[in-house]
């Protein structure tokens, strides 16, 4: 697409008598930016994990079954150990999310009073586009093995089941 330079000058001309407010991201250096963004998708990602177990959760309670890597885990046999378990567990993600959140918060008001470091808006467009691009690798990737963890949760589930009703059915002999 080529650029009409009437239409260009025109455009710097206007910009030029307008005062934009600077976005927040373009006053910060780049790798508070990154730091702030890093924590803010890790408790992001932790509340992610907390929902998927969570599903295990109901899941389980429903079905009245747990898949053999969760009696591993717990280190049990016990139907309502292992509940006691997944529960302790989801909890203790709570407290991890709040801590993280207090943590963010608490560093985001220091970095308000931090020095800026000026980069082109070019640099700035640049560094946040890799760092898009890597966390949606990343989001893309575990979005999709968590995923996969629940399907073969409900898998796990669905065998025991299977395997309980043809034990507890009578064995039909051919006549």
């Amino acid at each position: 697409m080529a650029k009409n330079p009437i239409i260009n000058k025109n455009n710097n001309d206007i910009n030029e008598h307008i005062n934009y407010r600077q976005p927040m991201y373009l006053a910060r250096s780049s790798s508070i930016l990154y730091e702030i963004l890093n924590k803010t998708l890790n408790c992001s990602l932790k509340k992610k994990d907390r929902q998927l177990w969570q599903s295990y959760l109901d899941i389980g309670l429903q079905q009245h079954l747990w898949p053999d890597q969760f009696y591993t885990m717990a280190k049990t046999n016990d139907f309502d150990l292992c509940k006691q378990y997944v529960m302790n567990y989801i909890e203790n993600n709570k407290k991890l999310l709040n801590h993280c959140q207090f943590e963010l918060t608490k560093q985001e008001q220091q970095f308000q009073t931090c020095p800026m470091i000026e980069l082109s808006f070019e640099q700035m467009e640049q560094r946040l586009q890799e760092l898009v691009n890597r966390e949606r690798k990343y989001l893309s990737k575990r979005n999709n093995d968590k995923l996969i963890e629940l399907i073969k949760f409900k898998d796990d589930i669905s065998e025991k089941q299977l395997l309980t009703t043809i034990s507890a059915s009578p064995i039909m002999s051919n006549q």
